[in-house]
């Protein structure tokens, strides 16, 4: 009797604690905060008191329900006036993904607010039961709750409807020094207009927020009694599901920033994420993305970049490349400000005169294969067969065994490649959203009449990619949801699509155009080599003998199958590869469709410790394969022993499919004749490699001694490099010295960059030297 005395009392003073739940209990009828002994008889003046306190069950499922009320109204809003055209042409699976998705991140963000915000309001409240102040501060608490929530959502959504965009990182870039800047007076004017409109969103947000919160209120609450051990369970229970909800591995798949796509139609991915929700993140963003002299002028930054390469300004720059051959020696030395002029002009080339390119332009095909590294592409053999279906097309095509990738991560690599930027954090939505670079891939393809496509095995929620597409020069985005749309079985298991089933893809939209007669250009990204390495059912499944890839097999089970599904991934990405490749060959566009294919960075599959003494090329070596149809080869023979890099793969397709074309440029094509200090490749914006050596640029640690290589020809090429790659940063910062309105440009009319060289101007492309 006395353990179980003891037993009751701890039960009910923890429950106490908890904010114990009623509903668990209800016919006992006792005393809810006023816990009493078992064998204490309840006094007839309790009896007469009735306090209104929260059950934290009802709570938690009455905000929880309140919530996803309100942001379902509120998204439905939003598809109604910003894209009416969605209730027609999205299926059933999309709205059902869009509800189940708004439904999870809804309940991600009530977790959040129950643990930081409601709950120690209803503690107090149970504690302070006959407190008229922790009766008014719980109830204003959960109209607050509701309000905020509705008054952000709608904020929102004007946001998306002003300027095209959901909050991003943008939004704490600009609250950083606000007012320091000439064109916040602007922004404030243009945000002054929409205050009617600012004063309705409000009004709506308390109404909402005060009938959500009646709601909760009238629910909630219920009369007082003793709290019991069932209690302290239920709301044990309930604790943890909060807290597994809010930081556990389901919260986790919503937070990365993959993001998550579950339809064709752009806002209602937009509108998915609730916006509190949606602010953590982009803080998030804003933090990683975040660099020293974010805040500086453009003309700033160039300098700083200069100056990081050692050259004090741009006249030194000027006389650098001069000395380099860079530039045409009758340009002479640039007084003054001249040197600016002359450095925009520096990276501009021309194609030469074509006229089978001229009439008969080929289809171009560009694919920026995630980890694929050159590393386990070196390992195939009959033992290990890592290759696959590629294996019988790398010695078909031209195969550059010695190519280094530009940067070490997707994001970066794709920045270098689709804006032809030297300086990080250029694709960054709040930069490349607002800012039209004249350097992006796509822009001398369609200034020649090519239909521009990005396609993009994974969410087009990754960093805003596909907004920020579609202002870099593409007519069109196809990303993860466009493509399970087609195949329902493309989908990998929410990490984007199957390889095999993007090719296929770019392999329907190559037939759609060729049989309009419309050239194509395809960049496309892949996202299936990564972890957690998901591969198709009838993927190649080994056993792949992991000691010809490692040292030795691990002896952990798990490792080793970790290491399997590596293995086989890597290898699916080559059949997939070598399929399209396959197809392709067997079509009638074969002949008119010029391919090139690079990995981002190293194989994922081999960054660990084991194999940490792999030498510097290996560590950043990545293929380079190009597929050219016998009518466009060029006379120039390929450039297969010389180290190459990801900056000379658009040189080389823009030689290859575009007659007298401007274009940007900082590295060499491929094939050809290229002067001996120039014939190198810089790895990560720093590893230089050449025939003649390799050095480190910024320690001047040298790799390769003199007696194994040529100490003359690479001093001269560690110079070429800095002057290189000091250009290139600085031209990436100089080509957002204006930025457009917030509002995205049309596809069919692309803004231009003022300040710079624009889409047309035959003076500035015609006085850089070009390229023979």
């Amino acid at each position: 009797m006395v353990a179980h005395r003891s037993w009751h009392a701890f039960a009910g003073r923890l429950a106490d604690i908890l904010d114990a739940c009623p509903a668990c209990a209800r016919a006992r009828g006792r005393s809810l905060m006023n816990p009493l002994p078992a064998d204490r008889p309840i006094p007839v003046h309790a009896l007469k008191t009735s306090y209104r306190l929260p059950c934290l069950l009802r709570l938690s499922a009455i905000v929880m329900l309140a919530t996803w009320a309100g942001n379902l109204l509120i998204r439905l809003l939003g598809v109604a006036t910003l894209a009416p055209a969605a209730w027609t042409h999205t299926n059933a699976h999309e709205w059902l993904s869009w509800l189940w998705y708004g439904l999870r991140y809804d309940a991600l963000l009530v977790s959040w607010g129950m643990l930081a915000w409601l709950l120690p309001l209803a503690i107090w409240r149970a504690r302070g039961a006959a407190k008229p102040m922790a009766h008014t501060a719980f109830a204003a608490g959960v109209i607050a709750w509701f309000i905020v929530a509705n008054g952000l959502a709608l904020a929102e959504h004007c946001h998306l409807r002003d300027f095209g965009a959901p909050f991003g990182p943008s939004l704490f870039g600009a609250l950083d020094g606000f007012g320091a800047r000439s064109e916040d007076a602007a922004f404030a004017m243009h945000g002054a207009t929409h205050l009617p409109c600012a004063g309705l969103a409000a009004v709506c947000a308390v109404c909402l927020g005060a009938a959500q919160a009646w709601c909760t209120l009238r629910f909630a609450l219920v009369s007082a009694r003793e709290a019991t051990w069932q209690d302290a369970v239920v709301q044990g229970l309930v604790i943890s599901t909060l807290l597994v909800v809010g930081w556990g591995r389901p919260a986790a798949r919503l937070m990365e920033e993959e993001g998550i796509s579950v339809a064709r139609e752009a806002t209602l991915d937009d509108l998915l994420v609730n916006t509190p929700v949606r602010l953590i993140l982009a803080l998030k963003a804003y933090r990683a993305t975040r660099v020293d002299g974010d805040g500086d002028s453009p003309e700033q930054a160039a300098a700083d970049a200069l100056r990081s390469r050692g050259f004090a300004d741009a006249a030194a720059l000027v006389k650098a490349l001069k000395n380099d051959g860079e530039l045409a020696s009758d340009q002479g030395e640039p007084p003054g400000d001249d040197a600016t002029a002359v450095l925009l002009r520096a990276p501009w080339h021309r194609t030469p005169v074509n006229d089978l390119l001229a009439a008969h332009p080929p289809h171009v095909v560009f694919g920026l294969m995630q980890g694929w590294g050159g590393y386990g592409l070196s390992l195939d053999a009959d033992a290990f067969p890592i290759a696959g279906a590629m294996r019988r097309h790398l010695d078909a095509g031209w195969w550059y065994r010695h190519a280094v990738a530009s940067r070490p991560d997707t994001f970066s690599t794709l920045e270098h490649l689709l804006l032809n930027s030297g300086n990080p954090g250029s694709l960054r939505p709040d930069i490349a959203a607002s800012t039209t670079f004249i350097g992006a891939a796509a822009r001398p393809f369609r200034r020649r009449g090519y239909r521009t496509v990005f396609v993009y095995g994974g969410a087009r929620t990754w960093r805003d990619v596909g907004r920020i597409a579609r202002r870099q020069g593409f007519d069109g985005v196809v990303t993860q949801a466009e493509i399970v749309a087609r195949y329902a079985q493309a989908d990998a298991r929410g990490y984007g699509v199957y390889d095999g089933y993007l090719w296929r893809y770019v392999h329907d939209m190559l037939e759609d155009a060729d049989a309009k007669g419309q050239p194509l250009f395809v960049f496309v990204l892949t996202a299936g080599n990564r972890w957690p390495y998901n591969v198709p059912d009838d993927a190649a499944t080994g056993p792949f003998d992991l000691t010809k890839g490692w040292r030795a097999s691990p002896v952990d089970d798990a490792e080793r199958e970790t290491r399997q599904r590596g293995v086989r991934a890597y290898r699916y990405a080559m059949d997939a590869l070598g399929d399209f490749i396959d197809r392709l060959k067997y079509s009638p566009m074969s002949s008119r469709t010029i391919l090139a294919a690079t990995g981002d960075h190293r194989a994922p599959q081999w960054r660990d410790g084991e194999n940490a003494s792999l030498s510097p090329f290996e560590q950043y070596h990545v293929p380079i394969y190009l597929r050219v149809p016998a009518a466009y080869v060029p006379a120039g023979r390929p450039r297969l022993d010389d180290f190459v890099g990801h900056r000379d793969i658009f040189p080389t397709l823009y030689h290859l499919a575009l007659s007298d074309t401007p274009y940007v440029g900082f590295g060499e094509p491929l094939f050809g004749e290229v002067p001996s200090g120039r014939r190198y490749a810089v790895a990560q914006q720093r590893y230089l490699f050449s025939t003649a050596g390799a050095q480190d640029l910024r320690s001047g640690v040298t790799y390769a001694h003199a007696g194994a290589g040529d100490a003359e020809r690479l001093a001269q090429q560690v110079a070429d490099a800095n002057a290189s790659l000091a250009l290139t940063n600085w031209f990436g910062e100089m080509q957002r010295r204006v930025r457009q309105t917030p509002n995205p440009a049309p596809a069919s009319t692309p803004a231009q960059t003022p300040g710079v060289a624009q889409d047309v101007t035959p003076d500035v492309t015609r006085a850089a030297a070009p390229v023979q």
